[in-house]
């Protein structure tokens, strides 16, 4: 099972080849990536195995690259809440 959880990267050259890049030293791939990390913002929505997420975290966090948990289902949100809620739904009317 994968994980969802959002990074918040520089919007500069390189911001998501340096994300990757600490997650691939950890020898952790990513499942899933939604996001624009050239927007201004920088929010880039990444998805890892279960077992590789508090190590993905750690790396990303070594890196300087700020993370935001996803909501888990159970925990006050649904499965359909949130960034995945919006791909499996569309936007919002």
């Amino acid at each position: 099972m994968s994980h969802w959880f959002t990074i918040h990267l520089k919007p500069t050259a390189g911001s998501l080849a340096a994300a990757t890049a600490a997650l691939a030293a950890a020898s952790i791939a990513v499942e899933g990536i939604v996001g624009s990390p050239e927007s201004e913002d920088g929010v880039v929505h990444l998805s890892v195995a279960e077992p590789a997420l508090d190590r993905a975290i750690a790396a990303l966090k070594s890196a300087g690259i700020t993370v935001s948990l996803e909501a888990e289902p159970g925990a006050g949100a649904s499965a359909t809440e949130g960034m995945i809620g919006a791909i499996l739904n569309g936007p919002r009317t």
